[in-house]
């Protein structure tokens, strides 16, 4: 009989609205030689072209204001729930107090002009890291102040805890009454119940809009992220939050320019690859001011040294060389990267704007970013793709009347259906390829899991996780020290039991490890979804990026069909235990007495005198009733080997039960072992089951 598990102790909101590659909707600015708006187009005076292929448009209109006017000069009412158009305004932080005169003033002087129908305006910071100032509002007044202590120029705790405060009430609006999140799709149920009151929807958008702002302050950077890689990655955060928001979406870009290596020109690329892809269009704020000749100093001083080394170079028949020499190809190259406004405009004409500077009064020219989003065109048409390879498709407009200045973005990127919601970024096409083949791999091996936990508004929560034993991965070459560089790239998708993809993990990480670490460790990604009852496989590939080897794993899981009552978690095996964890985030899913657990996904154990097997789990009560009990089985091939009753702890502030069960293993037989552990609560019950293999 097997030993029986040891007791215990007190020591241990928003729809997705997809711009599909089926049909692509692209935005229209138009404007006469004198800079005047166009307002009077018809199909016949454009051509659009994909990859200089022409194409039949399947839609065109004029929104202006609060209608839309079609091709035929009918005219619709902008539906409100549907055609919000969001302007956020994104200061980068600055010492230089006249940089931030004149972005106040511009600002100012932006929200306070004329607005057309449904513009909502929200002001953050792009500092050290992404914080809000104020949430999408049509109050102007409370859009000045924001942008008055954005200007400011003070930064620092003050500024970082109102940001919290902002986000926190963000969340308490989309609870409910229960403390619950909302259902996502309040918009879209608002849009539906046409009998709704209008207060519903007024009620729906508000909910929407605070999402949206909640997605964009989810910044997903990497400790230590500073300078022009968080500024990419805040820049990205902004856009990939209003991914799901349809309607005409623009970020105000106040800085002094941007400046950064070689090293960064993919995730700048992929930067200007996924606002184009969620409808974003970029304008551009330089804030220095006039400084022509200032700004090119420097590119020039550069330059010469760099031409001056070449020809050194060029001449040189024996000797030595020089470290300016070697570095002469090096330096040619940062000189073209020091005129900082060149990136801006890079990012501003490739999303559809248009950049703004060498003034010292921006406001004029700022003025013109309100007449872009009160009057545009939309043009949709199908392009016929036949293969998704995620390659970026470039986009033209050519006008067939004369003296027309027209803004439009660049192009997009041809995602595979199942991926279509999200933009790629520069390492995923080749792992969604590798996916595509439908076969496994084990030149890197890993183990990838969706672990089911609490109860969700609609569904359950399931922990994705992606476990990576170290040893997998090859050191970049040339490391000296104590410690070694690794890098690896993720890629996960969630199918249904249909096979469509519902969600996806991708993750691109480098870091530093010990030998020590190298040898033995393990690195763990995790990410949370949101899931309704059903089958589920989980398809993953990890690629180390400096081996270029490649791993391929599927595995499934089952989310139970909702019923009241008690719930319980995945079971899963523990590797580690960290005693105090005072500092980490209280909605841990391992939290346990005061520490943390960290999972493992290894089921494998060995048999030894002394050696154990502990397994995590958690029970969640229903709200009021009797207390919950709980009782583990072990099995093999069937049959019922023990039986334990389980006595449970008190629940945690939320509700929760976390447990933590040890087996000792001495005396176990090899051989692979079915644990079931079921909750019940009144007449309510809900099981766990995972199998783990003994081994010599």
């Amino acid at each position: 009989m097997l030993p029986l598990p040891a007791q215990q102790t007190d020591n241990s909101a928003s729809p997705v609205i997809r711009t599909t590659v089926d049909e692509v909707v692209l935005d229209l600015i138009v404007r006469d030689k004198k800079g005047k708006p166009v307002t009077d187009l018809k199909p016949v005076d454009l051509t659009v072209l994909d990859n200089d292929a022409r194409q039949t448009l399947t839609g065109f209109r004029l929104v202006s204001g609060s209608e839309a006017i079609g091709a035929n000069g009918a005219k619709v009412a902008l539906d409100p729930l549907r055609q919000v158009r969001l302007v956020t305004l994104a200061f980068e932080s600055t010492t230089e107090a006249s940089q931030r005169k004149l972005s106040r003033e511009a600002a100012r002087d932006l929200v306070q002009g004329g607005q057309g129908a449904n513009v909502f305006y929200s002001v953050v910071i792009v500092n050290t890291q992404l914080m809000a100032l104020q949430p999408f509002t049509t109050d102007k007044a409370a859009l000045v102040k924001a942008i008055d202590r954005a200007t400011e120029g003070l930064g620092g705790p003050g500024i970082t805890s109102e940001s919290a405060a902002i986000q926190a009430e963000l969340q308490r609006n989309l609870s409910n009454e229960n403390g619950s999140p909302q259902s996502a799709d309040v918009l879209a149920a608002a849009s539906a119940a046409a009998s709704a009151p209008v207060s519903n929807g007024a009620q729906a958008l508000q909910a929407k809009l605070a999402s949206v702002m909640l997605d964009m302050l989810r910044l997903d950077a990497a400790a230590g992220t500073q300078g022009a890689r968080m500024t990419l990655a805040g820049l990205r955060a902004l856009v990939d939050g209003q991914r799901t928001m349809p309607g005409r979406k623009s970020v105000v870009y106040f800085t002094s320019g941007m400046r950064f290596g070689p090293e960064l020109d993919a995730q700048f690329r992929n930067l200007v690859s996924v606002a184009n892809r969620n409808n974003v269009t970029f304008y551009s704020v330089d804030t220095r001011g006039v400084m022509v000749t200032a700004q090119t100093t420097g590119a020039r001083a550069q330059l010469a040294g760099a031409a001056a080394a070449s020809a050194t170079t060029t001449a040189r028949t024996s000797g030595a060389v020089t470290k300016d020499e070697i570095m002469a190809s090096d330096n040619a190259e940062v000189s073209g990267r020091q005129v900082v406004s060149g990136p801006l405009r890079d990012l501003a004409e490739s999303t559809g704007g248009f950049l703004i500077g060498d003034s010292n009064d921006l406001r004029s020219p700022l003025r013109r970013v309100n007449e872009d989003i009160a009057s545009y065109y939309e043009l949709s048409f199908n392009p016929g793709i036949k293969s998704y390879d995620g390659s970026f498709h470039k986009l033209g407009v050519i006008a067939n009347r004369k003296d027309l200045v027209i803004h439009s973005r660049a192009g997009y990127v041809a995602l595979p259906p199942n991926v279509r919601g999200d933009g790629l970024q520069p390492f995923e096409p080749a792992l969604l390829e590798l996916l595509s083949k439908g076969a496994t791999s084990e030149d890197v091996h890993f183990r990838a899991a969706g672990i089911v936990l609490e109860p969700a508004a609609q569904g359950r929560s399931v922990l994705g996780v992606v476990e990576l034993p170290l040893h997998e991965l090859e050191p970049a070459p040339g490391a000296a020290g104590p410690t070694r560089s690794v890098r690896c790239s993720v890629v996960a998708l969630v199918k249904n039991a249909s096979g469509e993809v519902v969600d996806k993990l991708a993750r691109d990480r480098s870091f530093t490890v010990t030998p020590e670490q190298l040898k033995g460790g393990n690195f763990l990604e995790k990410t949370t979804w949101n899931l309704p009852a059903g089958i589920y496989t989980l398809e993953t590939a990890v690629k180390d990026q400096t081996s270029g080897k490649a791993g391929v794993t599927r595995s499934g899981f089952t989310i139970p069909a909702e019923t009241k009552g008690v719930g319980i978690s995945s079971i899963v095996v523990m590797r580690s235990y960290a005693p105090s964890a005072t500092t980490a985030d209280p909605n841990d899913p391992f939290r346990f007495q005061g520490g943390i657990i960290t999972p493992t996904l290894d089921t494998t154990v060995k048999r030894e005198a002394n050696g154990a097997l502990r397994l995590f789990f958690t029970v969640y009560q229903d709200g009021a009733g009797t207390k919950p009990s709980a009782q583990v089985e072990i099995l093999q091939g069937g049959r019922s080997l023990t039986k334990v009753p389980l006595e449970l702890p008190a629940p945690d502030r939320q509700g929760h039960i976390p447990y933590l069960m040890t087996i000792p293993t001495g005396q176990i037989p090899p051989g692979v072992y079915d644990v079931r552990a079921v909750a019940r609560q009144g007449e309510s019950a809900a099981e766990a089951r995972t199998s783990i293999r003994i081994v010599e």
